[in-house]
């Protein structure tokens, strides 16, 4: 066995890192194009054509071909989704043969670039994949390992993600001792690990002594896009209306669906949109409901979506911006300012900010003491968390560098060390 790699399987975006033996360097693959990481999305087509994945997906669902677009479905695993699992084609599906393909396609495309058939793998996972249900947790973790298996792995790890990051890191420090906190904000969860990192620790075999606490909430990017559409882009919709002859607000339940990724899909059954079409009938304001009646008939909730998390990804480059809704109405628009969405997510970051609090209390550590604060995860772009990072780690160095490819990279240096036995 001279060859092994390492899946960052994201909830918003996967990496895969291969690592050989004779000390060869970890490579990254290029897993779509000259790309180094892939969105964690499918779209399933009409029937005998191939299934697309990444930007090919996206592509697809933007250019309005016939199938199913799906993202995010990470999110689903400990879930009672996993045990229902959707329709696509006509058909129910599970989940486990939603993601299977794409775990697969990913496997395939590290042995294309090694030209050799790779066996092992240590996979990342989340500190936790549901909060505080630790049979929901390993279930989890079984249902993915289930679906490393069958996606051809014959022996396979898992390693938390902020741990691998660490690694990733180590691999570029000199021989002092620094005391770290690895802060890995991404679409689905947010993981912290506190850790002494040295470069001359990296040969020792086992590294528990070094990983003082871990801790994570199920909180991420995913729950940012959420707070903003509801509050920034679903009152275009209808969301905060009046409905019916007695006044009562609006149902809610259909911008809570159409604001979370995992559940949009399910909007576009034939009873779902019968629903829908029954309740704004009676729609004290049409002219907004509307608005989220074509969505949901046109099937554009992930471009809205899109749009949604555009924004928030301009927020942290500046202080406002507009965000054009042309494909829903001619001249619609959204006009959001920062304030407005670090507002909305106050309580989400606030749950973040306790999280990273009780992982120092475990770790037995002062804030003060923390000499270097790892950034990894899209969410980390955020001017409000890296404001709060400073604010807790006062004297700590910030590095910020790879966020999105590091947890492969790391996953790949644990997986060299374990099956290969180098450092």
């Amino acid at each position: 066995m001279d060859i092994t790699c390492g899946i960052d399987f994201g909830t918003s975006n996967t990496t895969v890192a291969i690592a050989k033996g004779n000390h060869e360097p970890i490579i990254l693959v290029p897993v779509e194009d000259r790309h180094l990481t892939i969105p964690s999305t499918i779209f399933f087509p009409q029937e005998n054509q191939p299934v697309l994945f990444g930007r090919k997906a996206i592509n697809a669902y933007v250019a309005r071909e016939e199938g199913r677009f799906m993202r995010s479905f990470k999110r689903v695993l400990g879930t009672s989704l996993m045990k229902e699992g959707t329709i696509i084609g006509g058909r129910k599906t599970q989940f486990e043969h939603i993601i299977g393909p794409f775990v697969e396609s990913i496997k395939n495309k590290a042995e294309l670039v090694a030209d050799q058939e790779i066996n092992t793998v240590v996979a990342g996972r989340p500190v936790h994949f549901v909060d505080g249900n630790d049979k929901a947790d390993k279930e989890a973790e079984g249902q993915l390992e289930a679906i490393f298996t069958a996606a051809g792995f014959k022996d396979i790890r898992f390693q938390y993600e902020p741990i691998a990051a660490a690694f990733a890191h180590e691999l570029t420090m000199g021989n002092t001792e620094r005391l770290a906190v690895v802060m890995d904000i991404g679409g689905g969860t947010s993981d912290f690990t506190i850790m002494r990192l040295s470069e001359r620790y990296i040969k020792k075999p086992d590294r528990q002594e070094d990983i003082l606490a871990n801790a994570g909430i199920r909180m991420g990017g995913n729950d940012f896009d959420r707070a903003l559409s509801l509050t920034c882009f679903m009152p275009l919709l209808g969301l905060g209306s009046f409905w019916g002859s007695k006044g009562l607000g609006f149902p809610i339940t259909p911008f809570f669906d159409l604001a979370e990724l995992s559940k949009i899909q399910c909007m576009y059954t034939r009873k779902y949109k019968r629903d829908l079409r029954m309740l704004i009938s009676q729609s004290n304001d049409k002219v907004l409901t509307h608005r989220l009646l074509s969505i949901v008939e046109e099937e554009l909730g992930h471009t809205l979506m899109s749009i949604v998390e555009d924004t928030k990804i301009q927020l942290s480059a500046c202080d406002q911006t507009t965000a054009d809704l042309a494909f829903i109405e001619a001249g619609l628009h959204s006009k959001v300012e920062r304030e407005q969405f670090e507002a909305c997510i106050a309580g989400s970051i606030e749950n973040i900010q306790d999280t990273i609090n009780n992982c120092v209390v475990m770790a037995g550590v002062k804030t003060a003491d923390v000499a270097l604060v790892i950034l990894t995860g899209g969410g980390t772009a955020m001017p409000m968390l890296q404001n709060i990072t400073r604010r807790i780690f006062p004297h700590a160095d910030i590095s910020d560098g790879n966020r999105l490819s590091s947890v492969g990279f790391g996953l790949a240096c644990d997986a060299r060390r374990y099956y290969l036995g180098e450092h």
